[in-house]
């Protein structure tokens, strides 16, 4: 026992207040965020590219401006798409902002 004492030492744990905890997950948004609160999601999508190839991804998230897909494999996209999305309400020409591996951010056009 006194050589996990001396590799762990004697400190205490503390409680966690729960003021604490309400503040770093709490929903609220400044007023001056520039981001809309987005609704977050796991329902299919098509994406269609221009030259007809179709791909399905997972909706993570979506607001009225855009939303962010996530797809079984890396394959780069073009920078405009047609989006079928009837889950979550949304169809219709996209532009993508931003790709990160299978992941892509889309803007609504």
């Amino acid at each position: 026992m006194s050589i996990l004492t001396r590799l762990f030492g004697n400190r205490k744990t503390e409680t966690v207040t729960p003021s604490r905890i309400e503040t770093v997950t709490s929903a609220r948004r400044s007023e001056d965020y520039a981001r809309p609160l987005r609704a977050h999601v796991y329902r299919e999508a098509i994406v269609t590219l221009d030259s007809g190839y179709t791909r399905r991804g997972i909706v993570l998230d979506y607001s009225d401006t855009g939303l962010r897909i996530r797809f079984p494999n890396n394959e780069t996209m073009p920078r405009h798409v047609s989006v079928n999305a009837r889950s979550v309400g949304i169809s219709g020409r996209a532009q993508i902002i931003w790709q990160k591996g299978s992941e892509v951010g889309l803007q609504l056009i």
